[in-house]
Order: C-alpha cells, then sequence, then structure tokens
C-alpha cells in the first residue's frame, strides 16, 4: 500500500513539472482570426528629382540616405479591410512654418501632429490594396493639411506618394507605406522573426514623441 502511494505521488510531481523543454513562442495571431496587414510607414522631406532613386532601397537605407530627412516613422496593425491609426505628436516643429503667429497666440507643445490612417484590402495574389490619410495639424503656424490616395501594392513592397505638404527649399514632403501580409501562425513566426533580427525603426527619437494605434470597424 505504502509503495503504491509513493508511486501515485511521484507520478503527480513528474506531471506537475512538465517537460524541461520551453514552450513555443505563441504568435499573437489565433489559429482562427481574418488576415492582418502590419503596415509601416516613414515620413521624409526629399528633393523631388531624387524620388526616383528610392526603388529596390530598404526603409533603413532610405534613412541614412544624405539626400533625405527623415521627419517620422511609424507603424500599425490592421486586421484586413478595418481602417487602423496612429497618432504622433511632438513638441518639434516637423516641417517649416508657413507664417508667423500672433505674439498673443501661445504655441501648444503638440504642434505638428501627425495621424496616418490605413485601411488595407486584401486583392487576388499576393497584393493589398491600400487607402491611406495622412493628416498634419500645424496649428498655429500651419493650416491643417490632408492627404489621402489609394494604390495596390505587392506584399512587402513600398510605394512613396508625394504630398502637398510645406516643406524647406523646395524639397518635397514624401510618404513611404509599405505593407506584409500576416494571413496565419506561420507567417506571424517568420514576420517576428524578421522582427527581431532587422535594426530599429528609423526616424528621430524624441522624448517628446508618444503614439497610439486603433482600429476602427468598417463595412463595404
Amino acid at each position: 500500500m505504502r509503495n503504491a502511494l509513493v508511486a501515485a505521488m511521484f507520478a503527480v510531481l513528474i506531471m506537475s513539472c512538465g517537460s524541461r523543454e520551453p514552450a513555443p513562442a505563441r504568435s499573437p495571431q489565433p489559429a482562427e482570426s481574418p488576415p492582418r496587414v502590419f503596415v509601416e510607414a516613414m515620413l521624409i522631406d526629399m528633393h523631388p528629382d531624387d524620388v526616383t532613386r528610392l526603388a529596390g532601397k530598404s526603409f533603413e537605407e532610405i534613412a541614412t540616405d544624405r539626400g533625405v530627412r527623415v521627419l517620422s516613422a511609424m507603424h500599425v496593425l490592421a486586421t484586413d479591410n478595418v481602417s487602423a491609426d496612429v497618432e504622433i505628436r511632438r513638441g518639434e516643429h516637423l516641417l517649416p512654418p508657413q507664417h508667423a503667429p500672433s505674439p498673443e497666440i501661445e504655441l501648444r507643445q503638440d504642434a505638428h501632429d501627425v495621424r496616418f490612417e490605413v485601411r488595407p484590402r486584401l486583392v487576388e495574389g499576393d497584393a493589398v490594396l491600400l487607402r491611406v490619410v495622412l493628416e498634419l495639424d500645424g496649428w498655429p503656424t500651419h493650416l491643417p493639411h490632408l492627404f489621402i490616395s489609394s494604390v495596390i501594392v505587392r506584399n512587402r513592397q513600398f510605394v512613396p506618394f508625394r504630398t502637398d505638404f510645406p516643406a524647406r527649399d523646395g524639397r518635397l514632403v514624401v510618404l513611404l507605406v509599405k505593407p506584409e501580409i500576416l494571413r496565419d501562425q506561420e507567417g506571424w513566426r517568420r514576420f517576428l522573426e524578421r522582427r527581431k533580427t532587422r535594426p530599429r525603426d528609423a526616424g528621430p527619437a524624441s522624448p517628446s514623441s508618444r503614439g497610439h494605434g486603433r482600429t476602427h470597424p468598417q463595412t463595404g
């Protein structure tokens, strides 16, 4: 009887300890869920004639290009056919002032807020239809600017959007957007492995910068 009790206790101990092998990393993508799209975006200014030089380069290579000035870098995770956005608030001026504010107007610390919104929709093949919205609130030194466009882009390829935002010395403000489709858990695993080994996101780091992402379910 005593031997049977000891054997039973030993078995319970083995079951509670479990295997010594670490549990595999779990992806944030549930087994049954709609595809996700991870969208990277970078706001830069450069000479208009140099935009064609961006082809074939990575975001890291573009950020270190001497002819490019990075204004902001951001990313957002969106569900297929659902809008998501991110807001970047900075205490620095991202763009040159269009006019001087009146002396009685106190400059806000969050001047030049940037809001980036994207709605990805998977299309046939390895491509995504992106609807992007870029909004600049530069009160009181700038008029509000709103840029809206749509384009089909292949997975993990970036597309440059030429905006009409004000820039310095005849330069052009360009929005770069790159989607990555995450269809299943295996796609998530490969994505997370790449993110571990890649350099940190390019873009100016500022203690006053903060951002958040959110999704907006839509139909149609």
